[in-house]
C-alpha cells in the first residue's frame, strides 16, 4: 500500500530498507524520467546526485536518462539478484505537491499521463512534483524546477544517510574539482594562449 510522506518519512522509509539490506552493493537504485520535461527530470537529477555520492548501481541519469523509451530495455538489463528501488515523479493533490508517494513494491511509470510501462522496482518513491489536472504532459512540463531540484536533492541526501554513503557534494566531489590541470581551468599556458 502507498502511503505520502515528507522528506523526513521518506528518509524513515529509506533508513528501513538499509536495515534490512545494508550493503548499497546489493541495491539498483532505479531512477525514472527525462530530462526534457521539468517535472519529470526528478529521476535523472536524482541518478545524477546518486552516482555523485558513490551509489554503486544507478541506472537513469541526466547524461543517461531511463525514459519511456528506455525503460523496458534497462529492466531487461537490471542485475540478477539485486533489491531494485524505483523513484519517479507523478502528479497529486495541490495539498500533496512537494511529498513522495512510498511503498514496497512497484510503481507503473508514467501512469499519471495515461501510458503502460512495465512496473517497476520491490521498493518504490514517487515525487509528486505537480497538481494533477487535465493535461497531465503540461503539469509535468510546468513544475518548478526549485522544487524538482530540491526534491531530488532530498532523496539522494536521504539514501546517502540511510547507506552511510558520502553526500553528493561533498569534499569528494569537491577534491575532483581541485584536481583539474591548469589548462582545464582556463590558465594560460607557457605561451601565452588562453583556454
Amino acid at each position: 500500500m502507498r502511503r505520502l510522506v515528507d522528506a523526513a518519512g521518506l528518509a524513515g522509509f529509506l533508513a528501513g530498507i538499509a536495515a534490512v539490506l545494508p550493503d548499497p552493493d546489493e541495491i539498483v537504485m532505479l531512477c525514472i524520467g527525462t530530462d526534457r520535461s521539468t517535472g519529470d527530470a526528478f529521476g535523472p537529477l536524482l541518478g545524477s546526485r546518486l552516482l555523485q555520492a558513490g551509489w554503486p548501481h544507478v541506472y537513469g541519469t541526466l547524461r543517461e536518462p531511463c525514459d519511456a523509451d528506455r525503460l523496458p530495455d534497462v529492466l531487461a538489463g537490471l542485475p540478477a539478484g539485486k533489491t531494485v528501488i524505483a523513484f519517479d515523479a507523478c502528479l497529486g493533490s495541490p495539498a500533496n505537491v512537494g511529498k513522495y508517494s512510498v511503498a514496497r513494491g512497484p510503481l507503473l511509470p508514467a501512469e499519471a499521463v495515461g501510458k503502460r510501462l512495465p512496473e517497476a522496482g520491490h521498493y518504490s518513491a514517487a515525487a509528486v512534483v505537480a497538481a494533477r489536472s487535465a493535461k497531465p504532459y503540461y503539469a509535468l512540463m510546468t513544475a518548478p524546477l526549485s522544487l524538482v531540484m530540491d526534491m531530488a536533492e532530498s532523496a539522494a541526501a536521504a539514501a546517502a544517510e540511510a547507506w552511510r554513503l558520502t553526500p553528493a557534494g561533498s569534499g569528494r566531489l569537491r577534491r575532483d574539482v581541485h584536481e583539474r590541470t591548469d589548462l582545464d581551468c582556463g590558465k594560460p599556458d607557457p605561451r601565452g594562449i588562453r583556454r
